[in-house]
């Protein structure tokens, strides 16, 4: 097998966020960054387990909550509208860090004392041809119960992914 230099970076990482992990200490933010990198959602757990996705709008989060919680978990998302901090928050996580925050997702965060912090806010996400706002986000913009909210986001994620959705 031959390893290549990204390999060795990886495989160092991985062994460093182990070692933090061990002693039960959570990421720093440049360490959870770090550990984001060519990644869309990252669940970093309490018990040092890490878990990473890729794949577009809601979801990374949604296959993640098909198979279990957030519980107490640092998250990275590459994107957090209302939607998907309704989701962090039916999960059950614990701190946040985002690429992009919409101000639609701050009072559900605040609400369920999701620590975050973001590169960049917006007002709203885009849907993907930015011409209006994200489906999603709207179909979350009269949601507030993370419980109540969870079905109707991955029903309505189902929908829009067997509908074909483009992005407009």
């Amino acid at each position: 097998m031959r390893l290549t230099a990204k390999t060795i970076l990886l495989a160092a990482c991985v062994l460093f966020m182990a070692g933090c992990q061990a002693a039960k200490k959570p990421l720093t933010q440049p360490q959870l960054l770090e550990l984001a990198k060519g990644h869309d959602l990252v669940a970093v757990f309490p018990d040092g387990h890490i878990e990473t996705y890729n794949g577009r709008g809601l979801g990374p989060l949604i296959t993640h909550l098909q198979k279990g919680d957030l519980k107490n978990a640092q998250m990275y998302d590459k994107v957090t509208g209302r939607a998907s901090a309704l989701l962090l928050a039916y999960g059950g996580a614990k701190s946040l860090h985002t690429g992009m925050l919409s101000q639609e997702a701050v009072p559900i965060l605040e609400k369920y004392h999701i620590t975050y912090t973001y590169d960049k806010q917006v007002p709203y996400i885009l849907n993907r041809s930015k011409t209006g706002s994200c489906p999603m986000e709207t179909l979350a913009r009269g949601l507030d119960d993370a419980q109540t909210a969870y079905p109707v986001l991955k029903q309505g994620f189902e929908n829009l992914i067997s509908s074909g959705y483009s992005g407009q």
